[in-house]
């Protein structure tokens, strides 16, 4: 899970829960067995470091072993002594970091200046060299000791190191592209199933914006830097409403101006003056994956967006004053 590996970077900052939920009541209280204790009970045969971590070698590594401020890449399953995984590296992904520089908890800074390449290890931290008392919300308890199975894959110089983040980042890209790609598909077939229950033709523009056009206008079509006077009604699938517009205050919107929502800016180009008609924005060209609040107006995140639209005048913007914008 990346999310937890990102905390170890910070580990003075709130923990915001996307991981695995892992109650309280599944971790170890403050009563239970110390780490000392828990490592002889268990039976376990273990080396320990004057600062109270054990640690099982179960592959010896070979080579150097990295020192302060080296830079290494790992993998590793991060457990709760009750065996419950609460975070790790993913399959194909490794992690890296630096040694020393309080980018990871700091047992793993004191533990990983044992090893050389290659090696694994089952590693044994006390909650003073974890999270300490102050935990991370509802994944790790306050005082709680932790295991991780590590293994060390390689010492990398400062390129390296760089190019494995650029590589990290890329993944990431490609992975949320993806993501984006499946949402939209999943977007467009619940526009198309209500525009076939409530009988509307719909057509759709390049980039996946569909509208259609229920009263034809006079006139051009609005384009950029164009003035659009406009009456509308903004609802979700659901036929809920969250946002209106009528007669009485009608709105005017500048198209080109950076506040606009993608969804408005390309489909309101499809309509002429006196138009009517509806817009379906889906959720990559609206409020896309985060919830936006504002007043009392409430887009839950992946939303797609319908706007029922009448346009009242479309006026072009004077040069200078476009100039200046």
């Amino acid at each position: 899970m990346r999310f937890l590996t990102i905390v170890l970077l910070f580990t003075t900052l709130a923990f915001q829960t996307t991981a695995r939920n892992i109650t309280n009541s599944e971790q170890p209280t403050g009563d239970s067995l110390t780490l000392d204790k828990y490592i002889s009970h268990k039976n376990i045969k273990a080396e320990r470091t004057p600062e109270g971590i054990f640690f099982t070698v179960n592959t010896e590594g070979v080579g150097k072993m990295p020192q302060q401020g080296d830079y290494v890449k790992i993998r590793y399953v991060g457990k709760l002594l009750n065996g419950k995984i609460f975070d790790e590296s993913p399959k194909n992904e490794p992690f890296a970091f630096q040694i020393g520089r309080q980018e990871v908890i700091q047992g793993w800074d004191i533990a990983l200046q044992k090893l050389r390449i290659g090696a694994k290890i089952t590693l044994y931290v006390p909650a003073k060299l974890a999270y300490g008392a102050a935990g991370i919300g509802d994944i790790i308890a306050p005082n709680t000791d932790l295991s991780y199975d590590i293994e060390l894959l390689e010492i990398l110089t400062p390129p390296q190191y760089q190019a494995h983040l650029r590589t990290v980042e890329n993944v990431d890209k490609r992975v949320f592209m993806e993501r984006v790609a499946a949402q939209l598909l999943a977007d467009q077939r619940l526009i198309a199933d209500y525009a076939l229950i409530h009988r509307l033709k719909t057509k759709r523009t390049p980039s996946g914006i569909s509208y259609t056009i229920t009263k034809e206008g006079k006139s051009n079509t609005a384009k950029t830097s164009d003035k659009v006077m406009l009456t509308y009604e903004g609802k979700f699938i659901s036929d809920k409403i969250f946002d209106a517009q009528n007669d009485d205050k009608p709105f005017t919107i500048t198209l080109g101006e950076s506040n606009n929502i993608l969804g408005l800016e390309e489909g309101l180009q499809q309509f002429t003056e006196g138009s009517e008609g509806y817009l379906f924005i889906p959720s990559k060209f609206g409020y896309g994956s985060t919830p936006f609040e504002v007043g009392k107006m409430v887009i839950p995140g992946n939303s797609v967006l319908i706007f029922k639209i009448k346009v009242l005048t479309i006026k072009e913007t004077n040069t200078d004053e476009a100039a200046k914008r």
